[in-house]
């Protein structure tokens, strides 16, 4: 009976149904997928309050970011203290009463050896300039001699305007370099104060330090399961090579602090162990240690000596620094743990200090370790792939 009432159901009342049934279906609107105007609404509006909170939380996220930077460099130490029996926490405030100490030691026994010598920079000029004649005319009679060109300089008039010329542009010279230090470190961290900076910053690194694994334990617990192998590999290989860069780096930032320390001593440089531990301690950024060493050394020889083989000496104490450095230090101590090539580097300081000035050369070196471990993870995706073997 029932087969006989579908059955004598007449073609036409089927396809009015089936067309009720398609209007219907028209007008419900799928359940999921699809783009839509809503959620391009809300992904642009999502996106836009996420920059905006970024911006305007700036200089926390700054400091936040400086304080996981050192948090990740010291835990290797807050671990050694732990395996050896003593509390994390304590092993923090051991670190932290050591940096706090070598600091303490550092102003007390450079500041004012460096206030004398600025003191003293008013005096030493005035005698340079003044006896510019003696220590000039043996390299002006040396070229001569041996090119025919005789320079035309009028020392005795430089020697009457010298004293006028360093008290009127010594002042602003002064003022311009502190300023130029001053804007160096607060406008390259982004922040509204450097002193709350300076507050802040140990805080932070400390509360990060003690919870640490902790927190390194739940952001991999957010991974899903199935990523997690190749997220733990590749995290891995990256804190391999960044832990290689830093140790690396530090161990020879210390080893060139010594051979400056020692050179500039032999030559008789004044100031030469505050000039060779802050050359060793810039040489965090490569490059930059040299660079500014040899600019404080050569003044200082110059004020000191005049125009004489010390200045001569300043340059050969760093230019033999850095050839044990090229090849010798950094290839036995960091080697090619880093596995960036010379070339990579220099393209990464210099784009680094165009974007962010110092701290962008600080932080080139790890970025683009980094991103060469990220990059050779897509490179062996793209190989695998079936769009690169079915070319």
């Amino acid at each position: 009976m029932k087969g006989r009432r579908l059955s004598s159901r007449s073609p036409s009342q089927g396809g009015r149904l089936a067309a009720l049934v398609r209007a219907r279906k028209a007008l419900v609107p799928p359940a999921s997928g699809g783009l839509s105007w809503a959620r391009i609404f809300w992904g642009v509006t999502f996106v836009a309050v996420g920059l905006g909170l970024l911006w305007v939380l700036r200089p926390v996220l700054a400091i936040l970011a400086a304080s996981a930077g050192l948090a990740y460099i010291l835990d290797p130490m807050v671990d050694w203290f732990e395996r050896r029996g003593i509390d994390r926490e304590n092993g923090i405030l051991v670190i932290f009463g050591g940096v706090t100490l070598a600091s303490a030691l550092t102003v007390l026994l450079f500041i004012p050896a460096l206030a004398g010598q600025l003191e003293q920079l008013d005096d030493r000029l005035k005698p340079l300039v003044m006896d510019l004649d003696l220590r000039i005319a043996p390299a002006l009679a040396f070229f001569e001699t041996h090119t025919g060109y005789r320079l035309a300089i009028d020392l005795d008039a430089l020697r009457e305007r010298a004293p006028a010329l360093i008290n009127e542009h010594l002042p602003s010279i002064q003022g311009y370099a502190s300023g130029l230090v001053r804007g160096l470190f607060t406008q390259g961290l982004g922040l509204v104060s450097a002193l709350v900076n300076l507050l802040l910053l140990p805080v932070f690194v400390f509360y990060l330090l003690r919870d640490w694994d902790r927190i390194v334990a739940s952001i991999a617990g957010l991974i899903p399961g199935r990523y997690r192998p190749r997220v733990d590999r590749i995290a891995r290989e990256v804190d391999d090579r960044l832990g290689a860069f830093i140790r690396g780096q530090l161990t020879v930032c210390a080893a060139l602090a010594g051979l400056y320390t020692a050179g500039l001593l032999a030559v008789g440089i004044d100031l030469a162990v505050g000039i060779g531990l802050m050359s060793g301690a810039l040489f965090v950024v490569p490059y930059l240690g040299t660079v500014v060493g040899v600019v404080l050394g050569c003044v200082l020889a110059l004020l000191k000596f005049g125009l004489s083989w010390q200045i001569l000496g300043v340059i050969a104490v760093f230019s033999v620094a850095q050839l044990i450095e090229g090849y010798i230090l950094t290839p036995r101590i960091v080697g090619d743990k880093v596995g960036l090539h010379p070339l990579v580097v220099m393209i990464a300081l210099i784009v680094g200090g165009s974007l962010l000035g110092i701290w962008g050369m600080l932080l080139a070196i790890p970025i683009t370790a980094v991103a060469s471990v990220l990059g050779a993870e897509w490179l062996e995706s793209y190989r695998a792939s079936r769009t690169f073997r079915a070319g």
